[in-house]
């Protein structure tokens, strides 16, 4: 338990503790003779369902003392194990007793798997690989900006005076998940990819989150935002390269990464017939000291799940009753 809080501490990723999730063995070594496929229509195949799920945090713990990339002794001696991080989360999430707790997720749905991510045969101490240092390069004025849009937008913090002040997650409208760019979260990290020899269309399995990207096509100067903002594409080699712009501006607040002016550049790479290697660079000059880069493996997925938001969502109801509820008894007491 003692290292359990040791690496809860050190961890910084996207979604917290829960950014540590389900992985497949992640050992499988790139041959260097491999041969992409192609589709039909001549560009790089990328398509598929994959799987991005690892315990290897966005940012690098102090506890792997500045290094990338570790073999497998180091990372079973630094990695909290699997029963033990389920035991905490149990412990002390939406399934810790007591009285205020209505119950949420319990071990049975939070799946995280035995491995850190794997590239060219060693175990990734973080996502990040640029800066050197594993850590996002926050600009002072930059990270002070962010933590006030968690509380000033909507999957900030969350109002209850109607359905509109309640988190995006809440209504169903973006996950709690990163999915611009891939990030591992509690569940459901997988995604699936379709082209077309003029679009592309990367669906998350977390709320369905999708994005149509248009190839060979430039940025559109739109009167509204999209969730998942513009996203154009080209082919470079064997890649698919995705960038996209110009996001919702309640969206910004549903991770710590987007931003209303970030720029993101994905990278898509057969590196096998069941691995994609993924690369994403962020840049946003306001909120950052330069750009920053991270990258990690896809595997293919046995499918995509339903994610049945909506449908029995009785949350919403009845933080809205409670809400209704309280004001009706402060009221109360106050005329007494």
């Amino acid at each position: 338990m003692k290292k359990l809080k040791q690496w809860l501490v050190y961890s910084s990723s996207v979604a917290g503790i829960l950014a540590t999730i389900l992985t497949p063995s992640l050992t499988l070594a790139t041959d260097a003779d491999y041969l992409p496929p192609k589709t039909s229509f001549g560009v790089p195949d990328v398509q598929g369902i994959w799987n991005y799920q690892t315990r290897t945090s966005l940012e690098r713990p102090d506890a792997y003392a500045g290094e990338l990339e570790v073999d497998e002794a180091t990372m079973l001696e630094k990695m909290v194990s699997t029963p033990d991080f389920i035991a905490f989360l149990e412990a002390t999430g939406a399934e810790a007793p007591g009285p205020e707790n209505v119950g949420g997720y319990n071990g049975f749905w939070i799946t995280p798997g035995d491995a850190l991510a794997s590239m060219n045969g060693r175990f990734r101490t973080s996502i990040i690989v640029d800066p050197v240092d594993g850590q996002i390069p926050w600009t002072e004025a930059g990270e002070a900006v962010r933590g006030l849009q968690r509380y000033s937008l909507p999957m900030g913090r969350a109002e209850s005076d109607g359905p509109e002040g309640r988190t995006l997650a809440d209504r169903c409208l973006m996950s709690f998940a990163s999915t611009a760019p891939f990030l591992s979260s509690l569940y459901n990290n997988n995604m699936q990819i379709v082209q077309s020899p003029t679009h592309v269309m990367i669906l998350a399995e977390m709320v369905h989150n999708t994005r149509v990207v248009r190839v060979g096509d430039e940025f559109r100067d739109l009167p509204f935002e999209q969730w998942m903002g513009d996203s154009i594409g080209y082919y470079e080699g064997d890649s698919l390269v995705v960038e996209t712009r110009d996001f919702h501006q309640w969206q910004v607040a549903k991770e710590r990464l987007t931003s209303e002016n970030m720029k993101l550049i994905e990278r898509f790479t057969r590196v096998a017939d069941d691995k994609i290697h993924y690369e994403f660079t962020v840049e946003d000059s306001d909120l950052y000291t330069q750009s920053w880069t991270g990258e990690l493996p896809m595997y293919t997925a046995d499918g995509l799940y339903e994610y049945a938001c909506h449908e029995g969502n009785y949350a919403m109801p009845a933080i809205l009753a409670g809400e209704r509820r309280g004001e009706a008894d402060a009221k109360a007491a106050a005329e007494r």
